[in-house]
C-alpha cells in the first residue's frame, strides 16, 4: 500500500464531527432546560387562576345562598375572565340540616383547584354565616 501526503486531515474530519455534536447537544440540553424553568413559572401563574376562579365561584354560590335561602344545585358554571368555575351547593343532606355546602371546582388551562366552604343559614332570621372556607384535593 502506498501513502501519501494527501491523508493527514483524515483524523481532523471525524474529531470535528465529534466536537460539533457535543456542541449541539449542550446547545439543546441550554434550550430545553430553560422552556422547563419559565413553564413552571407559568404553571404557578395558572394555577393561582384557577385557585381565584374557584374563590369567585364560592362567593357567588354565597350571593345566591344570601338571595335565597333554600338555593340548591346539582352544579353550574361561572366565568370569570378567561377562566371558569363549577359551582355545587348541596342543601342539608352533604353538611348537615340548616347548612349548605359549597364546592367550587376553578379551571385555568389545564390546571383545577377545588375549595370547600360550609354556610350556616339560620332558618328564623335567614342570616348567613360562613362556618369553614378550606381547600380540597382534587
Amino acid at each position: 500500500m502506498r501513502t501519501t501526503g494527501n491523508n493527514r486531515g483524515t483524523a481532523a474530519l471525524p474529531a470535528m464531527l465529534f466536537i460539533g455534536g457535543i456542541i449541539v447537544e449542550i446547545a439543546l440540553a441550554g434550550a430545553f432546560i430553560s422552556y422547563y424553568l419559565s413553564q413552571s413559572g407559568f404553571g404557578v401563574k395558572i394555577s393561582a387562576e384557577a385557585l381565584a376562579a374557584a374563590e369567585a365561584g364560592v362567593q357567588d354560590a354565597l350571593i345566591r345562598i344570601i338571595r335565597d335561602k333554600n338555593f340548591s344545585s346539582a352544579g353550574y358554571n361561572l366565568t370569570v375572565g378567561n377562566r371558569s368555575a363549577n359551582i355545587i351547593v348541596c342543601k342539608d343532606s352533604c353538611a348537615g340540616t340548616g347548612k349548605h355546602k359549597i364546592t367550587s371546582t376553578g379551571t385555568a388551562m389545564l390546571k383545577r383547584r377545588k375549595i370547600e366552604a360550609v354556610a350556616n343559614v339560620d332558618s328564623v332570621t335567614g342570616e348567613v354565616k360562613i362556618e369553614s372556607v378550606q381547600e380540597a384535593a382534587i
